[in-house]
């Protein structure tokens, strides 16, 4: 991600980090090639719905571009205001933090036989996993809800995380457009009583108690929550767990889908509500490895970073786009979805505050691909972004490394299957 020349190495660790971290941020902020031990870290859309204008949801604008490699116009919906208008949105949220409860059965744990948790395979545990307290009250602290200083080198921001990310892809530093989410109500929590067949939990050879539920599920538990908890379809529910991840495919080992965001619309009302959710795993540090040194940027609000600017920047899950590969994110194949996140899945920037026990004192928001990259240029010119870049951390991701992949991609825009 970062390029290999000392200078851009420099200009990172004093403008996010101080001179005393260079080494460090220079590492964690890339991905390492072990990480594959521990299974591709993926993100998933859980279902969509095409909002009427009559629809009761959460605020949003619409417009199209013309891709100029195939000649095709996409259409695509956004949260908030057209950032034409200057204006700024801000978006209730709650809270929703997850408690699962765990069996310990005769679950078929051979595929839990990988590098990740040793061998032999662990034994189930019987555990209860909540999200409750901490993983609540970091959340509500982290640049997903606080305004935090983004150094200049990725937009000289102060506000949210999403919010920088939205006015860097549309040129609006500076302006008064905004995409706020506003200060969460924290909801009861839901407790989950896990069947044995739908997911299991076990201590992994770094000694973090993971729990794995099946990913369908789990969307269609998180799609009844959102109708019995009586979520006002105009706010954002964000559904937090606390080292669950998902497992695909009734399959343990095809793992680990750590955050998802969806939309559905009451079969009773179809078109008159749509809601949308977000879902993400906070993730102690050091759960998963090969992700930079001394503590892997997959952890806090990495998950939740994610799935914030995917939802801002496709709310409904039906913004389609040209079909993109990235070299650097094979477990999507050969995808049309307008992602942000996907294509520099588990690249991170480092932003201090974080005082998760055993952190290297830092949160780890994604970087994310901005519009510009998935529309080959050819969005509105007034919606160009800042400094023409293609990703929020533009020149920091275009590098190539031996040790770590092709970035390059990122230096030009999308590129077709």
């Amino acid at each position: 991600m970062l390029r290999a020349a000392a200078t851009r190495l420099a200009l990172l660790a004093l403008a996010v980090l101080g001179a005393a971290l260079m080494s460090s941020v220079a590492a964690a902020s890339r991905p390492n090639p072990t990480w594959e031990r521990d299974g591709r870290p993926k993100f998933e859309e859980q279902g969509g719905a095409k909002p009427l204008r009559t629809s009761r949801t959460i605020p949003y604008w619409s417009s199209s571009f013309t891709d100029p490699t195939n000649g095709v116009t996409y259409p695509f919906t956004m949260v908030g205001a057209d950032p034409r208008t200057g204006a700024s949105t801000t978006v209730p949220t709650e809270i929703v933090p997850l408690r699962f409860d765990f069996v310990a059965g005769n679950q078929n744990t051979q595929s839990l036989a990988l590098p990740e948790f040793g061998y032999p395979a662990p034994a189930p545990l019987a555990v209860s996993m909540d999200a409750t307290g901490h993983d609540v009250s970091q959340a509500v602290a982290s640049p997903i809800f606080q305004a935090y200083a983004h150094a200049s080198i990725l937009g000289g921001d102060t506000t949210q995380a999403g919010d920088a990310f939205m006015r860097a892809q549309f040129g609006r530093i500076g302006s008064g457009y905004h995409v706020l989410l506003g200060q969460p109500q924290v909801l009861s929590t839901v407790t989950i009583d896990v069947p044995q067949k739908q997911g299991v939990a076990a201590i992994n050879r770094r000694g973090v108690l993971v729990g794995r539920v099946d990913e369908r599920w789990f969307s269609a538990t998180i799609q009844r929550l959102v109708d019995e908890l009586g979520i006002d379809p105009t706010t954002l529910p964000i559904f937090l767990t606390h080292d669950v991840v998902l497992y695909v495919g009734n399959d343990y080992s095809n793992c680990c889908v750590i955050g998802s965001h969806g939309a559905s619309t009451p079969k009773l009302k179809p078109g008159k509500t749509i809601h949308t959710w977000v879902h993400a795993a906070y993730l102690t540090p050091n759960t998963f490895g090969g992700w930079g040194t001394p503590v892997g940027g997959l952890g806090d609000i990495h998950a939740l970073s994610h799935e914030v600017s995917e939802w801002l920047d496709d709310p409904f899950g039906n913004n389609a786009v040209n079909p993109w590969l990235a070299p650097t994110a094979p477990q999507y194949g050969c995808t049309g979805l307008l992602e942000t996140g996907d294509p520099v899945v588990g690249v991170w920037y480092p932003l201090a505050g974080n005082s998760d026990p055993g952190s290297d004192g830092y949160w780890h928001p994604e970087d994310e691909a901005f519009l510009s990259w998935f529309a080959r240029n050819g969005q509105d010119p007034s919606l160009s972004s800042w400094d023409g870049r293609y990703t929020f951390m533009g020149p920091l991701t275009t590098g190539i490394d031996p040790a770590f992949g092709d970035f390059s991609g990122f230096a030009s825009p999308a590129q077709g299957c």
